[in-house]
């Protein structure tokens, strides 16, 4: 019975064992650095996929808080500017801040209901207030993660 599997030497590391052949579409190791024009075209296939998402979330939630033309295009515009920020800010690590891996931000549509009410009741300025109060309380929960962990275990 022929060994489908074998272990092989690469750039001094002994790897797992392997089908024979099953490298051969990999053109890169986990630690080389992408070169700029794949990494260009994978950011635009990212962005063309969120793009879309954005812009319906914010029309809509705009539309659905009787807000006219000239918020709905300054919505837009300011929600495609900080998810670039957010998503420039995931892709470095600054101190604690970033992933250090590309995770592409938008809005989520589980904060349209809430944004529509805040829009009808109070405008914009409720809407931010409300948006600032959310995001406050999204960090205290993730610089309190780190304590949850000895309470509720990674296997959970």
């Amino acid at each position: 019975m022929p060994c489908f599997f074998h272990a092989r030497q690469r750039r001094g590391h002994l790897e797992e064992m392997t089908a024979p052949g099953s490298d051969e579409a990999i053109r890169y190791e986990p630690d080389e650095p992408c070169p700029p024009l794949i990494a260009l075209s994978v950011g635009l296939q990212g962005v063309m996929l969120v793009l879309a998402t954005i812009v319906l979330i914010v029309a809509i939630t705009a539309r659905a808080g009787n807000q006219d033309d000239s918020y709905v295009t300054w919505a837009v515009f300011a929600s495609l500017v900080i998810a670039g920020g957010l998503t420039a800010l995931q892709a470095c690590r600054f101190r604690r801040l970033g992933a250090g891996h590309i995770l592409i931000m938008g809005p989520t549509p589980n904060y349209v209901a809430v944004s529509v009410l805040a829009l009808t009741a109070g405008g914009p300025a409720l809407l931010a207030s409300l948006t600032v109060a959310a995001a406050l309380f999204y960090t205290a929960l993730s610089l309190w993660l780190p304590l949850l962990r000895r309470i509720i275990t990674p296997v959970v």
